[in-house]
């Protein structure tokens, strides 16, 4: 049975989601919404780069009027796009399941008008922070005991507000706890452009402390190329993952704390949504950060960015980030 996926936003990130549309065993009817001329033809080349694995069809519109009912639909724009692309969206058609990329939405007062809109649409919604798909991580997430767990991530100038929320949405799913305070201090002063022209980044240590005693800190040096190292460990385990190698280290209590060194391959994007649309498909369901969490996961920590900001720049009216 055929299903209909609908692509909104086919820049860098969409278009990887397009490519991986491709492997999904299920025929898809896939619809792209991209109005940029430029980012819809270099999607379709990346798309047509790829052996399918089933008969898909594949439509680009520059805007989703029209559109038929949706199965699957993923919102990958800018986050001060993305509030705008999903009422456009839901307004079109009905959308049976959705995935919004991260982070969400540049303005507080969409994180709730867009929960209550998808609610009414009857729409079932995740948030992409794919950490909770990894199979290196759910190995670790398995070894962990009951107690707090202490995180940290460092890394050169890596984009820490970007990525911030995959570690902090990662730490929730590990300890089931919700709840957490955001402490800014130890950011350094200056705020820098990010990746993507017209927002901001920040530098320096971001530390998040959680209700039930975990911590998890954050460190993107101001310079410098150093690969992102994650380590992760409780009273019981110890893990250390180089991402960039796909190498990872654990060592536990149970084994006298020697260290096993493992294979953590790190699949990319174009790997991961083939992984997701295929759970949806087959299930209804995935491995994702449901919306309402994800909701709460993003404002702990984007309200305490927010006036950090407005501190060296009180104009700022919305998050700058994405």
């Amino acid at each position: 049975m055929m299903r209909t996926v609908a692509i909104v936003g086919a820049g860098q990130l969409g278009s990887r989601h397009l490519q991986a549309l491709k492997a999904v065993k299920t025929p898809l009817d896939i619809h792209v919404v991209e109005p940029r001329e430029e980012s819809a033809r270099i999607a379709r080349e990346r798309y047509d780069a790829v052996a399918a694995a089933a008969a898909h069809r594949i439509a680009f519109a520059s805007d989703p009027a029209g559109l038929p009912p949706i199965d699957i639909a993923i919102v990958a724009t800018n986050s001060d796009r993305r509030a705008e692309a999903m009422r456009a969206l839901l307004g079109a058609t009905r959308v049976r399941m959705m995935v919004a990329e991260k982070l969400l939405f540049d303005r507080r007062a969409d994180y709730a008008a867009i929960g209550e809109l998808l609610a009414s649409a009857g729409t079932r919604a995740w948030v992409n922070c794919t950490m909770r798909m990894v199979p290196i991580y759910e190995r670790i997430r398995a070894t962990l005991g009951a107690g707090p767990v202490h995180y940290r991530v460092t890394g050169g100038n890596f984009g820490l507000v970007t990525n911030a929320i995959h570690y902090l949405d990662h730490m929730v799913h590990l300890t089931g706890c919700e709840s957490y305070t955001v402490a800014t201090a130890a950011l350094d002063p200056e705020l820098v452009p990010s990746k993507r022209a017209g927002f901001r980044e920040v530098t320096g240590t971001l530390v998040a402390r959680f209700a039930d005693g975990s911590r998890c800190e954050v460190t993107s040096l101001a310079s410098g190329t150093a690969p992102v190292l994650v380590e992760i460990f409780d009273d019981k385990t110890r893990a250390i993952v180089r991402e960039a190698e796909g190498r990872a280290w654990i060592s536990n209590q149970g084994g006298g704390w020697k260290w096993e060194e493992v294979e953590a391959a790190i699949p990319f994007q174009s790997v991961l949504t083939t992984w997701l649309v295929d759970d949806l498909v087959a299930r209804g369901d995935c491995a994702l950060v449901p919306f309402a969490t994800a909701v709460g996961t993003h404002l702990q920590l984007l309200d305490p960015l927010l006036a950090f900001v407005r501190e060296r720049a009180p104009q700022t009216a919305a998050y700058p980030f994405t």
